[in-house]
């Protein structure tokens, strides 16, 4: 049986956004989803960045992606 990992510790920050922007998502969350929304946000963000570091530096030693590669990846994006 496997052991449950510990959830990543969480910590307190402020941060400064749109009001629009946080009140809808305050409309879509609720307020006591606000915080889980912003998470998710940012993790989705970063693993984003990373992909396009990851793309850059293999264009860098490699070249451009064909468009064949592109092509792939778009399907595999979109769950084809």
């Amino acid at each position: 049986m496997a052991i449950p990992k510990p959830a990543d510790p969480t910590i307190k920050r402020s941060v400064t956004i749109r009001r629009s922007l946080a009140e809808e998502i305050e409309s879509r969350t609720g307020p006591r989803g606000f915080s889980r929304f912003v998470d998710q946000a940012a993790e989705y963000g970063l693993a984003l960045l990373k992909a396009e570091e990851i793309v850059a530096d293999h264009e860098r030693r490699v070249g451009p992606l064909s468009d064949e590669v592109l092509e792939e990846a778009r399907r595999a994006w979109a769950g084809e």
